[in-house]
Protein backbone atom coordinates (compact mmCIF):
# COMPACT_ATOMS: atom_id res chain seq x y z
CA UNK A 1 0.00 0.00 0.00
CA UNK A 2 1.30 3.52 -0.61
CA UNK A 3 -0.02 6.60 0.88
CA UNK A 4 0.67 10.07 0.36
CA UNK A 5 0.03 12.68 2.71
CA UNK A 6 -0.41 16.32 2.55
CA UNK A 7 1.77 18.31 5.02
CA UNK A 8 -0.36 21.27 6.06
CA UNK A 9 -3.18 20.40 8.31
CA UNK A 10 -2.34 16.75 8.21
CA UNK A 11 1.40 16.37 9.21
CA UNK A 12 2.14 19.86 10.89
CA UNK A 13 -0.61 21.92 12.39
CA UNK A 14 -0.15 24.87 10.21
CA UNK A 15 -3.60 25.77 9.08
CA UNK A 16 -5.37 25.69 12.40
CA UNK A 17 -2.21 28.07 13.14
CA UNK A 18 -2.52 30.36 10.01
CA UNK A 19 -6.20 30.88 10.93
CA UNK A 20 -4.95 31.90 14.19
CA UNK A 21 -2.51 34.18 13.03
CA UNK A 22 -5.18 35.63 10.56
CA UNK A 23 -7.83 36.34 12.68
CA UNK A 24 -5.81 38.36 14.86
CA UNK A 25 -4.23 39.81 12.03
CA UNK A 26 -7.65 41.25 10.87
CA UNK A 27 -8.81 41.94 14.42
CA UNK A 28 -5.54 43.94 16.16
CA UNK A 29 -3.59 44.89 13.15
CA UNK A 30 -6.08 45.88 10.18
CA UNK A 31 -9.15 46.50 12.88
CA UNK A 32 -11.59 45.07 10.27
CA UNK A 33 -13.07 42.36 11.77
CA UNK A 34 -14.01 41.30 8.42
CA UNK A 35 -14.59 37.65 8.20
CA UNK A 36 -16.87 37.09 5.22
CA UNK A 37 -16.91 33.34 4.87
CA UNK A 38 -16.26 31.36 8.38
CA UNK A 39 -15.68 28.19 6.27
CA UNK A 40 -13.73 29.17 3.77
CA UNK A 41 -10.71 27.00 3.63
CA UNK A 42 -8.33 29.26 2.44
CA UNK A 43 -7.40 31.41 5.51
CA UNK A 44 -6.18 34.42 2.92
CA UNK A 45 -9.70 34.53 1.39
CA UNK A 46 -11.92 34.34 4.99
CA UNK A 47 -11.46 38.16 5.03
CA UNK A 48 -12.40 41.39 2.76
CA UNK A 49 -8.60 41.95 2.97
CA UNK A 50 -6.65 44.12 -0.40
CA UNK A 51 -4.15 42.60 -2.22
CA UNK A 52 -1.54 44.92 -0.04
CA UNK A 53 -2.23 43.64 3.17
CA UNK A 54 -2.60 39.49 1.56
CA UNK A 55 0.79 40.39 0.45
CA UNK A 56 1.84 42.03 3.90
CA UNK A 57 0.88 38.93 6.11
CA UNK A 58 2.38 36.40 3.76
CA UNK A 59 5.39 38.14 4.17
CA UNK A 60 5.32 38.90 7.73
CA UNK A 61 3.76 35.57 8.92
CA UNK A 62 4.10 32.81 7.07
CA UNK A 63 7.82 31.78 7.82
CA UNK A 64 7.68 32.91 10.89
CA UNK A 65 4.22 30.72 11.74
CA UNK A 66 6.20 28.02 9.86
CA UNK A 67 9.85 28.03 11.76
CA UNK A 68 8.45 29.36 15.87
CA UNK A 69 4.95 28.36 15.90
CA UNK A 70 3.86 25.61 14.21
CA UNK A 71 3.44 21.87 15.57
CA UNK A 72 3.42 18.73 14.83
CA UNK A 73 -0.97 17.34 14.45
CA UNK A 74 -0.57 14.92 17.32
CA UNK A 75 0.80 11.27 17.03
CA UNK A 76 2.09 11.86 13.73
CA UNK A 77 5.77 10.67 14.22
CA UNK A 78 3.87 7.42 16.00
CA UNK A 79 1.39 7.24 12.44
CA UNK A 80 4.63 7.28 10.64
CA UNK A 81 6.35 4.22 12.14
CA UNK A 82 3.25 2.65 12.50
CA UNK A 83 3.91 2.53 8.35
CA UNK A 84 7.06 1.64 8.30
CA UNK A 85 6.16 -1.47 10.48
CA UNK A 86 3.29 -2.47 8.73
CA UNK A 87 5.29 -2.10 5.26
CA UNK A 88 3.32 0.88 3.85
CA UNK A 89 5.54 3.27 1.09
CA UNK A 90 4.46 6.59 2.51
CA UNK A 91 5.56 10.20 1.07
CA UNK A 92 4.42 13.64 0.90
CA UNK A 93 2.76 15.90 -1.44
CA UNK A 94 2.21 19.51 -0.63
CA UNK A 95 1.61 22.82 -2.62
CA UNK A 96 4.18 24.05 -0.29
CA UNK A 97 6.64 26.08 -2.46
CA UNK A 98 3.92 27.81 -4.74
CA UNK A 99 3.46 30.81 -2.73
CA UNK A 100 6.56 31.31 -1.75
CA UNK A 101 9.54 29.58 -2.82
CA UNK A 102 11.55 29.56 0.77
CA UNK A 103 8.99 28.23 2.71
CA UNK A 104 10.00 24.81 1.23
CA UNK A 105 13.25 25.30 3.03
CA UNK A 106 11.37 25.98 6.68
CA UNK A 107 9.57 22.70 5.80
CA UNK A 108 12.43 20.53 5.42
CA UNK A 109 14.30 22.56 8.42
CA UNK A 110 11.18 21.73 10.65
CA UNK A 111 11.08 17.77 9.55
CA UNK A 112 14.86 18.06 10.50
CA UNK A 113 13.44 19.37 13.81
CA UNK A 114 10.93 16.39 14.43
CA UNK A 115 13.32 13.57 12.59
CA UNK A 116 10.90 13.03 9.94
CA UNK A 117 11.99 11.67 6.56
CA UNK A 118 12.72 14.66 4.11
CA UNK A 119 13.57 12.56 0.85
CA UNK A 120 9.60 11.62 0.35
CA UNK A 121 8.60 15.07 0.16
CA UNK A 122 7.38 16.62 -3.25
CA UNK A 123 6.96 20.14 -3.02
CA UNK A 124 4.89 22.92 -5.15
CA UNK A 125 2.27 20.22 -6.61
CA UNK A 126 -0.49 22.31 -7.85
CA UNK A 127 -1.92 18.93 -9.00
CA UNK A 128 -2.33 16.01 -6.60
CA UNK A 129 -4.69 14.07 -8.97
CA UNK A 130 -1.53 13.94 -11.43
CA UNK A 131 0.79 13.38 -8.88
CA UNK A 132 -1.07 10.73 -7.06
CA UNK A 133 -1.67 8.75 -10.58
CA UNK A 134 2.23 8.85 -11.15
CA UNK A 135 3.42 8.29 -8.24
CA UNK A 136 1.12 5.01 -7.55
CA UNK A 137 -0.74 6.38 -4.95
CA UNK A 138 -3.18 4.21 -2.75
CA UNK A 139 -4.66 6.22 -0.18
CA UNK A 140 -4.27 10.14 -0.14
CA UNK A 141 -4.76 11.90 3.22
CA UNK A 142 -5.93 15.78 2.50
CA UNK A 143 -7.28 18.36 4.58
CA UNK A 144 -8.05 20.49 1.86
CA UNK A 145 -12.00 19.88 0.51
CA UNK A 146 -11.90 21.46 -3.18
CA UNK A 147 -8.40 18.90 -3.41
CA UNK A 148 -10.73 15.87 -1.60
CA UNK A 149 -13.24 16.55 -4.40
CA UNK A 150 -10.91 16.23 -6.93
CA UNK A 151 -9.03 13.04 -5.87
CA UNK A 152 -12.62 11.49 -4.99
CA UNK A 153 -13.81 12.64 -8.94
CA UNK A 154 -11.03 10.97 -10.24
CA UNK A 155 -11.48 7.45 -7.82
CA UNK A 156 -8.57 8.31 -5.86
CA UNK A 157 -9.14 6.71 -2.46
CA UNK A 158 -9.16 9.78 0.37
CA UNK A 159 -9.09 10.61 4.12
CA UNK A 160 -10.52 14.52 4.44
CA UNK A 161 -8.53 14.96 7.27
CA UNK A 162 -11.44 18.12 8.40
CA UNK A 163 -10.97 20.65 10.95
CA UNK A 164 -14.01 21.97 12.45
CA UNK A 165 -14.30 25.38 10.45
CA UNK A 166 -13.76 23.48 7.22
CA UNK A 167 -16.68 22.23 4.78
CA UNK A 168 -18.39 19.14 5.50
CA UNK A 169 -18.52 16.59 2.29
CA UNK A 170 -20.44 13.12 1.98
CA UNK A 171 -18.29 10.16 2.84
CA UNK A 172 -18.38 7.97 -0.18
CA UNK A 173 -16.73 4.66 -1.46
CA UNK A 174 -13.81 7.13 -1.72
CA UNK A 175 -13.93 9.73 0.91
CA UNK A 176 -14.02 9.01 4.42
CA UNK A 177 -13.38 12.39 6.84
CA UNK A 178 -11.36 11.83 10.08
CA UNK A 179 -10.39 14.09 12.54
CA UNK A 180 -7.23 12.52 14.27
CA UNK A 181 -4.65 10.21 13.58
CA UNK A 182 -6.46 7.46 15.50
CA UNK A 183 -9.16 7.84 12.66
CA UNK A 184 -6.26 7.58 10.09
CA UNK A 185 -4.82 3.99 11.48
CA UNK A 186 -8.32 2.44 11.73
CA UNK A 187 -9.48 3.22 8.60
CA UNK A 188 -6.11 1.08 7.40
CA UNK A 189 -6.66 -1.31 10.00
CA UNK A 190 -10.24 -1.98 9.07
CA UNK A 191 -9.12 -2.36 5.73
CA UNK A 192 -5.76 -4.46 5.92
CA UNK A 193 -5.61 -6.01 8.83
CA UNK A 194 -2.87 -6.15 11.31
CA UNK A 195 0.56 -6.99 9.83
CA UNK A 196 2.28 -7.19 13.72
CA UNK A 197 1.77 -8.17 17.39
CA UNK A 198 0.80 -6.07 20.14
CA UNK A 199 4.22 -5.26 21.60
CA UNK A 200 5.54 -3.83 18.79
CA UNK A 201 2.39 -1.59 18.76
CA UNK A 202 3.34 -0.84 22.11
CA UNK A 203 6.48 0.46 21.23
CA UNK A 204 5.44 2.50 18.82
CA UNK A 205 3.17 4.44 21.17
CA UNK A 206 5.76 4.22 24.21
CA UNK A 207 8.99 5.31 21.84
CA UNK A 208 8.61 8.95 21.80
CA UNK A 209 7.70 9.63 25.29
CA UNK A 210 11.66 9.02 25.69
CA UNK A 211 13.20 10.80 23.58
Amino acid sequence: MKIGLDIDGVILDFERTMRCYAEVYDLLILRKNGVQKDTEFDYLKRYDWTPEERKNFINDYLMYATLNKTALMPLVKEMLEFFEAEGYDYCFITARGLIKEETKLAVIEVFKRYGIPIDKIYFAVRDKVSKCRKLGIDLMIEDNPYTCRELVNNKIKTLYYRDKDNLVLDNSDYLKEVSNIGDILRYIVNLNGYNNSVDIYKKILKKWFYV
